[in-house]
């Protein structure tokens, strides 16, 4: 069926932030979520005296950092999938209150939906919505299950599910040569995905996906691979019992580096008994102080904030020091060299799903002509440089490395509903 009198809408709901984008009037535009910013933070801030009034974005964040009063969480996406979807976390001990992640995705949708019809000032009638190759490790658990209770509670009249690579390929149909083998790599923060696609000479307004495939490794561990590898010494991880000499316990330390367990485990109760124990067995007391002060005044969220930023900094080259007195008094210098060493096992990770795209087809990497590089990681300089190692003959395209993904979904709901 032909809606010509309705809108489509793509909406790529990513794990660091969110873009909308409408085919209207015969033109496709990005929808501004925030202000003049297309894109939002996916962050919510849910304020303890009236819960049922969330903030959602930037608003959030800066919420949360002016410390406001409520719970904050980041990259709520990566939920998806996982037990705690189903589980829930606890805003508050008293009175209990218990927040499902279903019931969040489903009102922060619903806030991107209303903002999209607003601005054009029409229903949206049918969307495509992005999601990674891969949503979740655990086979167990069926996130695109999960994903499609949350959209039907959002109240779209249609929806389809596009892998995101895919609909990158969409967007840059026409950058494509004919006659070639591209690799389109979508680097985000939850997820690495890949598409291998062929343009076919004699028919080059056809593209065939050859193959896919995704790793749930994305910005936010390569964020917490920085914080664990560069900085979180400075408030006792890995340093020594006064005992035996053997490293403290990590859990913690692996929850503060990590944007949903700070939400879901590293400020639940048990974590006082926990630090407890780790001042009592510390050697260096004063690095563990530093890190109770943090889970006691809720700070985890705004140092790995700052951690981020650093990261984003260092990548455009930059090397001033780092500032953040929650972990150290005094600057920290860090180097893109440090960078580098900590997040190796993760770039190692993300090249080993792209070649394993190309091994599903038996494709060479030197038969890459053309990789197209999308999503905010893919501007880390040492991720651009084994890609540049391992494709030799591939030629680079990183146009739009923001909004590829969701222009591309527009593509593929004009294809469903035959506006073409």
């Amino acid at each position: 069926p032909i809606f010509s009198h309705d809108m489509i809408c793509g909406i790529d709901f990513g794990t660091s932030n969110t873009l909308s984008a409408v085919y209207d009037e015969g033109k496709v535009r990005l929808i501004a979520l925030e202000n003049k910013a297309n894109s939002m933070p996916s962050a919510a801030f849910i304020p303890f005296e009236d819960q049922s009034k969330p903030l959602y974005g930037t608003v959030a964040t800066q919420m949360y950092l002016n410390g406001g009063y409520g719970r904050y969480m980041k990259s709520f996406k990566r939920i998806l999938g996982t037990a705690f979807f189903e589980r829930g976390t606890l805003l508050k001990p008293r009175p209990r209150t218990l927040l499902k992640f279903h019931d969040l995705i489903v009102d922060y949708l619903k806030t991107v939906k209303a903002i999209t019809e607003t601005q054009t000032g029409k229903t949206i009638d049918h969307v495509v919505i992005g999601t990674p190759v891969r949503l979740s490790e655990d086979k167990t658990i069926d996130g695109i299950a999960q994903l499609k209770a949350v959209l039907n509670d959002v109240g779209f009249a249609r929806f389809t599910l596009v892998e995101e690579p895919i609909a990158a390929a969409y967007f840059h149909k026409e950058n494509i040569t004919a006659g070639s083998h591209t690799l389109i790599a979508d680097l985000g923060g939850g997820t690495c995905d890949f598409s291998l696609v062929y343009k076919n000479a004699q028919q080059s307004t056809a593209l065939d996906i050859i193959a896919t495939s995704g790793i749930t490794v994305g910005g936010t561990d390569i964020d917490s691979a920085f914080a664990l590898g560069c900085f979180f010494e400075h408030i006792g991880y890995r340093t020594a019992d006064q005992f035996k000499g053997l490293a403290l316990p990590d859990t913690l330390y692996l929850y503060a580096a990590d944007w949903n367990r700070i939400t879901t485990s590293l400020y639940a109760p048990k974590s006082d008994i926990m630090i407890r124990k780790l001042l009592k067995i510390a050697k260096d007391k004063k690095k563990i102080e530093k890190f109770s002060s943090i889970i006691q005044n809720k700070r985890a969220h705004s140092v790995l904030q700052s951690i981020e930023n650093y990261k984003i900094h260092l990548s455009e080259s930059k090397n001033d020091p780092f500032y953040d007195t929650w972990l150290h008094e005094k600057p920290l210098y860090i180097t893109q060299s440090n960078l580098n060493d900590a997040i190796q096992t993760l770039i190692t990770k993300i090249v080993k799903t792209a070649l394993d795209c190309l091994s599903k087809s038996q494709t060479k990497p030197h038969q890459i002509q053309q990789l197209i590089l999308t999503g905010g990681t893919s501007k880390l300089p040492m991720l651009r440089q084994q890609f540049s190692k391992t494709f030799k003959n591939a030629t680079i395209i990183d146009t739009n490395t923001m909004d590829s993904v969701v222009h591309g979904l527009v593509e593929k709901a004009k294809v469903d509903t035959a506006i073409l």
